[in-house]
């Protein structure tokens, strides 16, 4: 039985300049399986903010440690995981940006801009790193 599903990997190192790389990586991909302008935003902002947080929070913009970009192309939705190698986070205990006294700070947004733009969120600790799994399903034809 043949697997319907087809997964391309993109690995980059933890330099900032990289960004547009990840962010035309995602367009692509996004593209090629028909999501709309819409849906290709979205992914370009959760995919590049994700790596982003990879490359600044987790490895210290070490550019020898690659955040590792899997696209899962699946028949109805496009998974999408940003893994990195640094010591990890406690998604639970990301302070909600929404409350009043977390409106001014410069960060903590990440992580809910992309449950809020995703259908799917996963956030995983690995012994060696974090990985978050962002999908979104194709609209019905």
């Amino acid at each position: 039985m043949s697997n319907p599903s087809h997964e391309e990997i993109l690995r980059v190192p933890s330099v900032l300049d990289r960004l547009p790389d990840v962010d035309a990586a995602v367009e692509s991909v996004a593209t090629e399986m028909g999501f709309d302008q819409n849906a290709r935003t979205d992914f370009g902002i959760c995919v590049t903010e994700a790596a982003a947080n990879a490359m600044v929070h987790a490895h210290h913009q070490r550019p020898e440690l690659e955040v590792e970009i899997r696209f899962e192309k699946l028949p109805d939705a496009l998974r999408i995981s940003v893994r990195d190698f640094g010591d990890g986070f406690d998604p639970d205990r990301v302070p909600d940006p929404t409350l009043p006294e977390n409106l001014l700070k410069e960060s903590g947004r990440g992580l809910h801009l992309i449950r809020s733009l995703m259908d799917e969120v996963h956030v995983y600790r690995h012994r060696d790193g974090m990985q978050i799994v962002m999908m979104k399903k194709l609209p019905p034809s």
